[in-house]
């Protein structure tokens, strides 16, 4: 295990899951190799399918202090979505039956990307989560 900066806190933590590991052991490998590689930090996440239903969280998926979270599913679809914010930031998000979210949120929390007007859409629209990425990355506020 390592301590590294949290991507979607910026906080020092330990984050003990696979991809994590994994992703300390490249570094330490280059490093070692004798090319510089300094670590940007890593994100905490996990996805993982239980009988064919893909459940997945990322960052500070349990919300953060002074924060704000959105939701929405349909029961008869076995999808849910729930949203963290810290500010206009997505700080954590959980995901049930819905794949098609899974590498926005990633992005939007490891990037700390500021939705702007996007956090609004978001929380009145969950689902919308890739269109406020779209958006948000290519400067349309």
């Amino acid at each position: 295990m390592a301590q590294a900066k949290d991507l979607s806190t910026g906080e020092f933590s330990v984050l003990a899951i696979q991809p994590v590991a994994a992703d300390h052991g490249r570094i330490a490998a280059l490093n070692m190799a004798g090319h510089a590689t300094p670590h940007a930090g890593s994100l905490n996440m996990n996805v993982l399918a239980t009988i064919g239903l893909v459940s997945s969280s990322f960052g500070a998926w349990d919300g953060v202090e002074g924060g704000m979270s959105a939701a929405t599913s349909d029961a008869d679809a076995y999808r849910y979505l729930r949203l963290e914010f810290d500010g206009d930031r997505l700080a954590g998000a959980q995901g049930v039956g819905l794949t098609d979210h899974i590498g926005v949120a990633r992005g939007l929390i490891g990037t700390r990307l500021r939705l702007g007007r996007w956090k609004d859409v978001l929380m009145k629209s969950p689902e919308r989560l890739a269109e406020a990425y779209v958006a948000c990355a290519q400067g349309i506020r």
